[in-house]
């Protein structure tokens, strides 16, 4: 039986192919110049077939269009690509007409496999938030790479793009941001890559994110659950009310409590003396912050005022609404000086203005810059509202009214719902979560509890990890940075759990100096899965990965101790606004 016919880019390769060898009755037959494979900007460097806007144009693939393709040269372990971007016509599904910018790469050697990603924040640039260790090596295993703004261009704290001016939503762009243009864009992009390299199907397709990128994964599962065989999602914001509420209060607590850095060091020295060592080993690094008992009140006065004791027992609870139903869980109160953490994301600056709009002026804080774009676009609809005056939200409680508003016109974009990912995963498709454990962006409880959910379908940890695993990471930040081991490879666990039937045990993760490579290991640690904790033999060298265990039937993360129960851990977030 004859295959499928040559595609555009199988003809130009085999051309090059014949040109490279020289033969002379090929090179009459297909017309080889003397520079056949050259690039005029770099001489000497060959040139992808295929990688032009005309070819990739003339795949006809629909609703796409073709902007640019930019044939990459091979750079130390990356192979040489076709670097691609178009936009793909968006439609249907609940809103009009819309459209959503693509990138995706194309290498030279394709391994048959897909794998996509998505935007942070409030989405709006084709950058992935995604585990950075698999973003290294989706090329280099050869995979196909795919991103999306999500329909619109935008910083990742401006969602401004909602609107089309006061009190009018932009109706399609919200529809392609909550789930529409991921979904478009992988139709899409799947018969661009089919058709680019002249194959039938894909081997296997997968979606790595973390943030928002782990929300567009777990939607992606949720309500199109044949786009991907599994998913990776990494500190996910699972429902937007829940992060942006619980951001709101963080942000507002230290507005009048500002707490110095040296006072954070302090902090941080106090926590790890209540808490560190439950897992044998006195190395800095909390392996269950639920199970503290930090108390800030115990630093007054030497360390803190009143004030700011105040201000960061507010940032430990949970929020709810003025009914006491639990919105969000609150936050981890490990690592708090920690670069990267709790200052850019929290307090920023001292403000200069209490009662502006904007108390910090250009400098606030991410959790402000989100919760505060979010009210102002998304729910008020109005930009000019003063949600530092006039949101009525006061110390983590928030009024039931504003909640369901808020709920009503973000929900659409949720994934917090365990039973709901149910579906994907009876299919046999993977799921693969992680959070590290100091995120200051994203309660690592609230990731925490949407599993325990899952878990309780399932009929317990030992059903549910058949489809889905949780790994939660000591010491890392919000998707990445910290103290602890933050570099971890996702993607080779999630490959060899959907191929091969294997699935992760434990991840180890490594620690480098100043989170570079090139600067040397500091520490390697195994992340097992939830509930398991890894634990110190008591022998090796704490910072080898071989001297920690994890230990099948462990239950140790379930233990909740005053911090944990004080974030909410003892509780549930059933969805009390939903009607």
């Amino acid at each position: 039986m004859a295959g499928p016919p040559d595609s555009p880019v199988e003809v130009a390769m085999k051309k090059r192919l014949v040109c490279r060898l020289g033969a002379i009755a090929a090179a009459t037959l297909f017309g080889c110049p003397a520079n056949e494979g050259l690039r005029a900007a770099a001489p000497g460097a060959m040139v992808m077939p295929g990688c032009t806007v005309a070819a990739l144009s003339a795949l006809n693939i629909p609703n796409v269009t073709i902007r640019s393709a930019t044939d990459v040269v091979a750079a130390g372990l990356d192979p040489e690509s076709c670097d691609v971007i178009g936009s793909v016509a968006t439609d249907g599904e609940g809103a009009g007409p819309g459209a959503a910018t693509f990138r995706v790469k194309l290498p030279v050697q394709w391994n048959n496999k897909l794998l996509a990603s998505g935007p942070g924040g409030v989405g709006g640039s084709l950058d992935p938030s995604m585990n950075l260790v698999d973003f290294a090596s989706a090329l280099r295993k050869g995979y196909a790479f795919v991103t999306t703004d999500s329909g619109h261009q935008s910083a990742p704290t401006d969602a401004s793009w909602s609107l089309i001016s006061p009190g009018v939503p932009n109706t399609p762009a919200l529809i392609d941001f909550f789930y529409r243009a991921q979904h478009q864009v992988a139709v899409a992009t799947k018969e661009l890559v089919k058709s680019f390299y002249g194959a039938f199907s894909i081997e296997h397709s997968y979606f790595d994110g973390c943030s928002n990128g782990g929300r567009q994964a777990l939607v992606e599962a949720t309500r199109y659950p044949e786009d991907y065989d599994g998913i990776i999602a990494g500190a996910p914001l699972m429902d937007r009310l829940a992060a942006n509420t619980a951001a709101y209060k963080n942000a507002k607590a230290f507005l009048t409590a500002f707490i110095p850095p040296a006072a954070l060091s302090v902090i941080d020295a106090a926590v790890r003396d209540n808490c560190d060592g439950a897992d044998g080993a006195i190395d800095g690094l909390i392996q269950n912050p639920a199970r503290c008992s930090f108390d800030p009140d115990r630093l007054v006065p030497q360390t803190l005022t009143q004030a700011q004791a105040d201000a960061l027992a507010i940032f430990i609870r949970e929020v709810h609404d003025d009914r006491g139903r639990l919105l969000q869980q609150g936050s981890p109160v490990s690592d708090l000086n920690a670069a990267g953490g709790f200052v850019p994301w929290a307090e920023s600056i001292r403000p200069v203005d209490l009662v502006s709009a904007q108390p910090w002026g250009a400098a606030a804080p991410i959790s402000w810059r989100l919760a505060d774009s979010s009210i102002r676009y998304f729910v008020m609809r109005d930009p000019n509202f003063n949600a530092n005056l006039n949101w009525p939200e006061t110390d983590g409680v928030v009024a039931t009214d504003a909640a369901r508003l808020y709920d009503k016109r973000t929900r659409l974009g949720d994934a917090d719902r365990a039973e709901q990912l149910v579906p994907y995963l009876r299919r046999g498709n993977k799921v693969l979560l992680y959070h590290g454990y100091s995120d200051p962006g994203l309660s690592p409880f609230g990731t925490v509890s949407f599993y325990q959910d899952l878990a309780e379908l399932f009929g317990g940890y030992r059903h549910v990890e058949e489809h889905a695993r949780l790994f939660m990471a000591p010491g890392q930040l919000h998707c990445g940075g910290g103290p602890g081991p933050n570099s971890f490879d996702t993607l080779t666990a999630l490959e060899n759990w959907v191929e091969h039937g294997v699935a992760p045990e434990g991840i180890v993760a490594t620690k480098y100096v100043n989170d570079n490579p090139a600067g040397g290991v500091v520490r390697t640690m195994p992340l097992c899965k939830f509930p398991e904790t890894a634990r110190y033999d008591g022998v090796g060298d704490p910072y080898v990965a071989a001297s920690w265990r994890c230990s099948p039937g462990d239950r140790s993360l379930l233990h909740v101790g005053p911090n944990g129960i004080q974030a909410g851990l003892n509780r549930r977030a059933r969805e009390p606004h939903r009607r």
